[in-house]
């Protein structure tokens, strides 16, 4: 749209054309004045007069083009505002909050509030515009007053405002707002108008009441919490105190003394003795008696105190939520109190006391937490004293309780209905059952087999010596075991007695099985010599020399075997009974297993090749040479003996930390994992019936294990991931000053020798 031209544009441009007209006038006329022939004057004027009228054309033209510019300009400009309003209004009708504009101070002179104020009040932008008191109306009662104050105080000041109240929305809805006031200027400094935005705040208002709140029930809690402290406080203390003394009565009046720091003006405990009779053990008082007396409880439980004890039933005077009728005064005697606590002490449901608590002061009444306060330390007292007098009756009866839990032998004690009553340590450690699994229960329901066993127990009703003993195998969670049992009867039931006889079987079983076999393998070679000395002998058979050779080299090795089975025997005797001495010296462990190697291969079947696998930077050991040497050599043999069908032996060390391994490696028949635990013990061979056609005496492994163990090392078995065995063990490295002595102190052939390997291997 054009905009319409205003009459005071022309009445603005009306004084030049009025000078261009006096202008062209005087300059028609001074032509005129000076002339004075007609006709020159006329030509001149006329020629004026066509000047003059050309020059207004030409002035009249470029007012109008001035006036088109300035028409194009201000409709350009009025646009620009159009425009720069549309988005304003735009801008501000998407904010979530109120843009409120006035003339400046003036709030009644409304000319834009944004849609927004209908959301947050329920009146719409033309209500508000047309009432111009509406918003004072709309100010909560409480806040009117104030805001009022503080926009006059704004508008006098001149600054900016920023406040916070409450206005009453349509229906009584009441809504917290923020309001941010301040007055837009021109670039002189002069007011234009007053810009107010309203944000809805009522969301923070509720966080803000709702942290209030939390703050004062975490106060209320804090302070709560002290109090809840502090008693638990006094009960840990108690419950310490009375459980670091089987002296139950002087823990209980020190326990009393600290009841009376905060929770009572006087603290009683009544004690039943075992007889029966109830006295009073302890009396305590928050603030000490003066000296000339006053009033205390009496020497003897009140009668009120007593029903407590017989009835078992706690006391509270006054009652939770009822008012003081005085009988409180009269529960403890003279003592004036205000409320009262009396709670029985009870153990095992068997009456114990009362324990009595008594304010006098201006204190409140107690209450059902004071009561259950009061429970709980009636509790852990009753529990000393049970305690003290459980503890009397157990020292009572210590010694048979020691015997029993020391006693090697295991004891079951039965009553006469069969249930089970004493079941010792020893017992559970030969039947793998706790005794809590069976006390209490029937032996024949806790035992497994007790049944069947039982009849076959002799049973004597007098525990004479030499009474018949019989030995039963029971099944437990570690196997099979074999147990000597017999049993005594008496007049409250009957008590076994057992011992475990499993390893004294095994090693009865393994002796004869040893025997068994070491008469096989002496038998075998004493026949062998037998029959070749017989046949040297005979003088009706003739034999060259290469004959007699024979059976004179027969006879050679077989008392060699003998020989070694004979210092097997004699070294696992020694090694029993503690005999064998060990040398530790540094040696080197290379140039052993090289040795051992050698020598093996000069009598190893044909089928077995034996390889040799040494680090190069092999330390010495510190151990007995020779008993090295029989270790490496017997597990060497082993290995061969348990290869059968030949293969390949390896042996070697390495380095490992501060230990040097030796291993030895075959691919020989392998031994079962079930087995493999087992072949370190005495008399124990993988091969019992000889079914793979290998002997032995159970003894090599055994003496291997323990020779290496008493050097300080370790041995064991792996399993090969195809076949065979490998045998390993550990002896610490020799540290490098022994190395240095040993080398001293050694003969020049020795260092010669181990320079000469030094030298082969590089």
């Amino acid at each position: 749209m054009t905009p319409v031209p205003h009459a005071s544009a022309f009445r603005s441009h009306a004084w030049p054309l009025a000078a261009a007209s006096l202008l062209a006038a005087a300059a028609v006329a001074a032509p005129l004045v000076l002339l004075s022939a007609q006709t020159t004057r006329l030509a001149v004027a006329g020629a004026a007069c066509f000047a003059a009228a050309a020059v207004g054309w030409i002035i009249g033209g470029r007012l109008r083009d001035a006036e088109e510019e300035r028409r194009e300009e201000r409709h350009r400009t009025r646009g620009e505002l159009d425009e720069v309003e549309h988005r304003y209004r735009a801008l501000v009708e998407a904010l979530p909050l109120v843009t409120w504009l006035y003339e400046p101070g003036d709030r009644g002179s409304t000319f834009y509030v944004s849609p927004v104020i209908e959301t947050l009040i329920g009146y719409s932008p033309d209500e508000w515009s047309a009432e111009p008191d509406l918003f004072a109306k709309l100010l909560h009662p409480e806040d009117r007053e104030r805001v009022l104050a503080e926009i006059e105080r704004a508008r006098e000041t001149e600054t900016p405002l920023q406040a916070e109240y409450r206005l009453l929305a349509r229906g009584g809805r009441v809504v917290w707002v923020r309001e941010e006031t301040s007055t837009v200027r021109s670039s002189n400094g002069e007011p234009l108008y007053t810009q107010t935005f309203v944000r809805d705040i009522e969301e923070r208002k509720h966080a803000e009441e709702e942290r209030e709140r939390l703050l004062a029930a975490e106060r209320s809690a804090a302070s709560g919490t002290v109090e809840r402290q502090a008693r638990l406080d006094l009960i840990r203390e108690v419950g310490d105190l009375v459980a670091s003394s089987v002296d139950y009565k002087g823990a209980i009046a020190r326990a009393a003394e600290l009841a009376v720091r905060g929770l009572a003006d006087w603290c009683v405990v009544d004690v039943a003795e075992e007889s029966g009779a109830l006295t009073r053990l302890a009396v305590a008082r928050a603030e000490p008696r003066k000296q000339n007396g006053g009033q205390a409880p009496a020497q003897e439980p009140e009668e009120a105190v007593r029903a407590v004890v017989e009835s078992g039933q706690a006391r509270i005077v006054p009652g939770v939520g009822e008012r003081s009728d005085g009988t409180g005064a009269r529960f403890l005697g003279d003592i004036d109190a205000r409320s009262v606590i009396c709670v029985p002490l009870r153990a095992r449901k068997q009456p114990l006391g009362a324990l009595t608590l008594a304010r006098t002061g201006s204190g409140s009444a107690y209450g059902a937490d004071d009561l259950a306060l009061a429970e709980d330390l009636a509790d852990r007292i009753a529990l000393a004293v049970d305690r003290a007098r459980l503890y009397r009756e157990v020292e009572e009866r210590a010694d048979a309780a020691r015997v029993l839990a020391h006693v090697a032998d295991g004891v079951l004690l039965l009553d006469r209905n069969g249930v089970v009553r004493q079941w010792n340590p020893a017992a559970e450690a030969i039947t793998a059952i706790e005794s809590v699994d069976v006390i209490g229960r029937p032996a024949a329901e806790a035992i497994a087999g007790w049944q069947e066993a039982a009849e076959s127990v002799p049973v004597s009703t007098s525990p004479d010596p030499g009474h018949a003993e019989v030995v039963i195998p029971i099944e437990t969670s570690r196997g099979e075991r074999w147990i000597s049992i017999s049993g005594v009867q008496f007049f409250g039931g009957t008590v076994y007695a057992f011992r475990d006889l499993t390893e004294v079987r095994h090693l009865e079983e393994a002796k004869a099985d040893f025997i068994a076999t070491a008469s096989h393998e002496l038998r075998t070679p004493l026949a062998a010599v037998y029959g070749a000395a017989q046949t040297l002998l005979r003088h009706d058979f003739a034999l060259d020399e290469v004959g007699r050779d024979r059976f004179v080299s027969l006879i050679a090795e077989e008392s060699e075997r003998l020989g070694r089975i004979v210092n097997e025997i004699l070294l696992a005797n020694q090694l029993d009974a503690g005999r064998v001495e060990l040398e530790a010296e540094p040696f080197d462990a290379a140039d052993l297993v090289e040795r051992v190697v050698e020598a093996t291969r000069a009598y190893a079947p044909p089928a077995v090749s034996l390889e040799l696998n040494v680090s190069d930077d092999l330390p010495y050991v510190a151990a007995d040479l020779d008993k090295v040497r029989q270790v490496l050599v017997n597990l060497v043999e082993n290995a061969i003996k348990y290869s059968p069908d030949g293969g390949r032996v390896e042996v070697g060390a390495k380095a490992r930390g501060a230990n040097v391994c030796f291993h030895i490696r075959d691919e020989g028949l392998g031994i079962a994992h079930e087995e493999q635990q087992r072949v370190f013990e005495k008399f124990y061979r993988v091969d019992p019936h000889m079914m793979r056609g290998v002997g032995g005496t159970g003894l090599g492994l055994y003496i291997c294990k323990e020779l290496v163990s008493r050097m300080g090392g370790r041995i064991w078995l792996e399993s090969n991931d195809d076949k065979g065995s490998t045998f390993l063990f550990e002896l610490p490295a020799a540290v490098p000053s022994a190395v240095e002595a040993g080398e001293r102190s050694a003969a020049g052939p020795a260092v010669q020798a181990h320079s000469f390997r030094a030298t082969r291997r590089s």
